[in-house]
């Protein structure tokens, strides 16, 4: 086995620093979701959202936000996939740290496309990514909704192909269609939805990826909470765990210049939500009217009186759309990146806040899903491949897990790749690496010291008059000597040998003894060597 060592430590070392380089690459802690609150699995401390929409829409000819545009397209409509093209997140992912992004939304992805690059990327920054599920012509609608064969092969497809992200930070299974809750309305089909994709994610034994719902919250500019959208988030949540969303996101474009925390609406909507019992965000927010946008509420936003109940937000949007200049933080073209007045808005109001929350270990949840309403207990649309998933569907509601105690308390940060704490799957690659690594060393200490211990014996033999009679040559060494190998280094068996000889003659006062010249004997066995190679408080 000595013998071949040699070949295979330089493929140990070439896996110890793949595995090392994987852990790098991991190193981002998973997010969980517990009570009304986001963690971070690992540390237990609090995480809050500070995100941007990062799509575009396939022209500026385009009116309308992107999410309309999508889900006003057919299925044969283009789109850009934006966590498919690796030079475009290299080229966006310093402009978003500058705005202290930690989340990135999308509202579309081609599953059939890779993703890893753009998702390390967004790794090393910090960044975690929310997904739509839906795509153009594949979406439940808020008129005859359906959940059938297309739409679950799509939700699932993009679920498989983003699962095994430790920054993915969920899944959005609709945007504003839940226009009500009886059997003809999409209320349902979205639950059915959400039952039967957690169930697919249990059943494919992937980790507890969260899966949510977002909506309009406020009716316009004004501050009136929207009748229809609260029905939803209320029915969303009501009833069996296995059919309820984990997060809610509501969009909210009211807070426009001169606002305030209870003009925009935002005060009312904290109150609706306040007892609430799984997450909450703002999933859209900026004033709905481009030229009155400032960007002001960010401050509210992370304030303490909002962050009691709301888990930060997401901007509308990172990219400019439309002729409206108003909306947008930055304007691309090719590999040339334009920063817009709002990017100094945002920037600015961000480096403001320092949200500040709690550890999943010192918090107890106390909110409780309210009971379902009268009018949403209809039956709910049947699974389309029941025969698949039925065994992953538990009739029993199934009880949330406390997250892991916490290593460290205090105020959410972004997390840092060279100095955040590393995920299991981080841990256990640097453990594997190490272990290789001191195997590696064993392996070479061993073969020196059998060298050593070869060595010792050789100048025993000398000493006891042996000289002829060890076995200094090897085998095969007129062939080495035919390869090339040189015999003449100073440091080489014969040269030891000769000096030895020397020393005897001269004790001795008898003749030298030498061996033919052309005896074409080499006394040389060529060493191998192995290559190693402060938070702003707001009135009420």
């Amino acid at each position: 086995m000595i013998a071949y060592l040699h070949l295979w430590l330089p493929r140990l070392l070439t896996l110890t620093l793949l595995l090392l380089n994987l852990a790098r690459s991991q190193n981002l802690d998973t997010i969980e979701t517990y009570g009304s609150k986001f963690f971070f699995s690992d540390n237990g401390t609090q995480f809050f959202i500070r995100g941007v929409i990062y799509q575009q829409v396939p022209s500026d000819d385009e009116q309308g936000s992107v999410a309309t545009n999508l889900a006003r397209a057919s299925a044969d409509d283009l789109y850009v996939d934006p966590l498919s093209d690796a030079a475009s997140c290299q080229r966006d992912v310093p402009y978003l740290q500058r705005l202290q992004t930690n989340v990135v939304r999308t509202y579309g992805i081609d599953p059939s496309k890779n993703h890893s690059q753009c998702l390390e990327e967004f790794a090393n920054a910090g960044i975690y990514v929310l997904v739509d599920l839906p795509a153009p012509g594949l979406t439940i609608g808020n008129k005859n909704p359906v959940w059938n064969d297309a739409l679950y092969d799509r939700y699932t497809q993009v679920i498989d192909a983003m699962h095994n992200f430790t920054n993915l930070l969920g899944f959005v299974v609709g945007d504003n269609v839940v226009q009500g809750i009886g059997q003809d309305d999409a209320g349902p089909y979205i639950k059915a939805a959400v039952r039967d994709l957690k169930a697919y994610i249990r059943q494919k034994e992937y980790r507890a990826i969260p899966v949510g719902y977002v909506s309009d919250i406020i009716q316009g500019n004004s501050n009136v909470i929207d009748p229809v959208s609260k029905d939803a988030w209320q029915y969303l949540n009501c009833g069996n765990p296995n059919e309820t969303i984990d997060f809610f996101g509501g969009n909210a474009v009211s807070f426009c210049k001169g606002s305030s925390y209870p003009s925009s609406g935002y005060k009312n909507a904290t109150g609706e939500l306040s007892n609430y019992s799984i997450p909450t965000f703002l999933a859209g927010y900026g004033c709905s009217n481009g030229h009155e946008r400032s960007f002001d509420e960010i401050k509210a936003i992370y304030s303490r009186t909002m962050t009691s109940v709301w888990s930060g937000g997401i901007i509308y949007e990172y990219f400019k759309q439309g002729p409206d200049p108003g909306y947008g933080l930055v304007s691309v073209a090719g590999s040339e990146v334009s920063i817009l007045s709002n990017f100094a808005d945002v920037s600015t109001n961000m480096a403001f806040v320092t949200p500040t929350g709690t550890s999943s270990a010192s918090y107890q949840p106390s909110n409780t899903a309210a009971s379902c309403p009268e009018a949403g207990a209809t039956q709910l649309p049947p699974n389309p491949r029941a025969a698949v998933v039925s065994a992953g569907i538990s009739s029993t509601p199934s009880t949330p897990s406390t997250p892991s105690s916490p290593s460290a308390t205090g105020s959410s940060q972004l997390p840092q790749p060279a100095t955040g704490g590393l995920s299991t799957g981080a841990k256990a690659g640097i453990g594997v690496g190490v272990v290789v690594l001191i195997l590696l060393l064993a392996a070479i200490l061993f073969v020196l010291y059998k060298r050593k211990m070869a060595k010792a014996k050789r100048k025993d033999g000398t000493k006891n008059g042996d000289q002829w009679n060890k076995n200094e040559l090897a085998a095969d060494s007129v062939d080495r000597e035919a390869r090339g190998y040189n015999h003449m280094a100073a440091s080489s068996p014969r040269a030891e040998m000769e000096g030895a000889m020397l020393d005897r003659e001269v004790a001795a006062d008898r003749p030298i003894v030498e061996a033919p010249g052309d005896s074409g004997i080499r006394t040389e066995m060529p060493t191998k060597r192995a290559s190693v190679s402060a938070p702003t408080e707001i009135s009420q």
